[in-house]
Order: C-alpha cells, then structure tokens, then sequence
C-alpha cells in the first residue's frame, strides 16, 4: 500500500525493555535499542452492524505505561468497583453484569476518572477509521480474498499514522505495538506483520506488534474506550455530543490523529493491492484468488 511506507530496520527484541538492559551498566542503556514508545490499539464496529469501523487508543512513553496499571487499577476498584473496563458494558448498565445497580451518573463519574487516568500516562490518542458501506462498494470481493477485511487495511494505516505522525512532530522513536487479542482478526494479524515489517518510514522504526489480553493488559482497556467512543460518536443518530469522546480524544498532552479512509483512498488501495496481487500470482504455494 504505496500511501504508507514503513520499514522494520532493528530486530525484534522479545520481552520487555528491562529484560533487554539485564546486567547491563545504567550508563550503557542508551546505546541499546528498545523501543520508547508503545502504542495500545482496539477495534469497534467489527461486528459488521456498525456504519463504520474503528481502530484506536494511545501512544505513549514506556514510563507512562508503567505508572498506568497502578492508576487505572485504582480507578477500577473505586466505588463502585469493577474489575475491568469494557465500554459497551459500561454504556448498556445491565444488571446481570458487574454494572449491576450502578446509576448512570456514578457510571459516568468513572470513566471521567479512567479518562484522568489516560491524560496522565499517555502521549497522544490515534485513531483511523472507515465507513463500511465504503468498503463494501470500493473493496470487499474486488481483491484477493486474504487481504479482504477492514482490519487488514485499517492496521496498516494505524501503525503508518503512529510512526510517521512522531517524525513529522520532530522525533523519531521506535515504536511497539500491542493490539487486544481475539479470535476473529488473529489470522489478518498473522497475514499483516511479514509485509509492513517490509515496509519504508521516514525515520521512526517499527519494532513488534502483538497481540493481548486486555485483562491482563490494562492499557487495551484504555484502547477499547476510546474506540467505542469514536464509532458511537459517528455513527448516525440523535444523541447528543458524547463528552467521554471528546475527553477521551483530547486528553493526551500531544495533539490526536484521527484519519480517514475515505473512498478515493480506498480506490487507491484496492488497486496496489491488485497489482500486488499479479505480481504474486506465479509464486509457489500461494493462495491469492478473488471472490467472484
């Protein structure tokens, strides 16, 4: 996808920083290369009933991230206590679940918590999306049936807005993606790493991106947040300006990244990927056929 050019020039470093500096002097650390910045990232809308469909969260220093568990995990058990956060629980209160008898306004008083919570620990909120009725018309059927889903596009141009967006804003950081594991996109995510690991940057390098559980991984909670937010707040009705959108958006120092996939890009895409696809059509062991 010619609009986006990311490469992966270091090596991927397993575990975590701490382990890559393990025994090494303090005064070493910064001629090793690990990666300062991690970024968090959730979907919405994938149920396909939705208008469009979402992926979002933060980007942040490995310093914020490490003093946001403690924080988030203190909000969480505030009265009322909840043990994790799912925005779609939060929004439907329903009492056979952990919101069971929590009104409204308290509700709201914890995510307005949470949100502080995010503002405090992470650098910038990134978020691209696109309309599915796009999709459907522009791309579903017309391209090789391995890269047909929304996911696989909208991955692509999250990890190009979060690397690019830093060089543009003056540094270059490596960055370490970590997305909220589920069944449905784990063989898109499998299909999407070898070719962006190919792709060119302008400076920043793309390190590892991974897949978690957001129980374990509280930051993807903080993801799933704002990208229910994002796709409600879009999404055709009559409700009134959703505020937790608005906060959850612009509660980061850094300025926000919204980006859209609109139809000429769509266009755009769908015809690199068909070239992509010719290209690739005599190789061995490949499976690149077209819905017909």
């Amino acid at each position: 996808m010619g609009q986006l050019k990311c490469i992966m020039s270091a090596p991927i470093l397993p575990g975590t920083v701490r382990d890559v500096v393990c025994g090494l002097r303090r005064d070493f650390y910064s001629r090793y290369c690990v990666a300062v910045l991690k970024a968090f990232i959730d979907d919405s809308g994938s149920g396909g009933d939705s208008t469009w469909y979402v992926l979002a969260g933060y980007l942040g220093t490995v310093d914020g991230w490490n003093s946001f568990d403690a924080q988030w995990t203190e909000v969480l058990h505030a009265p009322p206590r909840i043990e994790y956060f799912k925005a779609s629980e939060a929004e439907s209160l329903r009492p056979d679940g952990q919101w069971s008898g929590v009104s409204k306004e308290l509700r709201d008083s914890k995510i307005d918590a949470l949100i502080e919570v995010i503002g405090r620990c992470t650098r910038r909120s990134l978020c691209v999306r696109l309309r599915q009725r796009d999709y459907d018309q522009i791309i579903k059927g017309h391209i090789p049936e391995m890269w047909d889903n929304p996911y696989y596009l909208l991955f692509t141009m999250i990890v190009g807005v979060a690397i690019n967006i830093e060089r543009i804003d003056g540094e270059s950081e490596d960055v370490d993606f970590v997305f909220d594991k589920d069944e449905q996109h784990e063989r898109q995510f499998d299909l999407m790493l070898p070719p962006i690991r190919r792709m060119d940057t302008l400076d920043g390098r793309f390190v590892n991106a991974v897949r978690r559980d957001d129980k374990q991984f509280l930051p993807l909670q903080a993801a799933d947040l704002l990208a229910w937010q994002t796709r409600r707040f879009n999404e055709p009705n009559d409700e009134p300006i959703r505020k937790h959108f608005i906060a959850a958006r612009d509660c980061p120092p850094k300025k926000s990244e919204l980006f859209i996939l609109d139809r000429s890009r769509l266009t755009d895409m769908a015809r690199d990927m068909l070239k992509a696809a010719a290209n690739l059509k005599t190789s061995p062991n490949r499976s690149l056929k077209v819905r017909k």
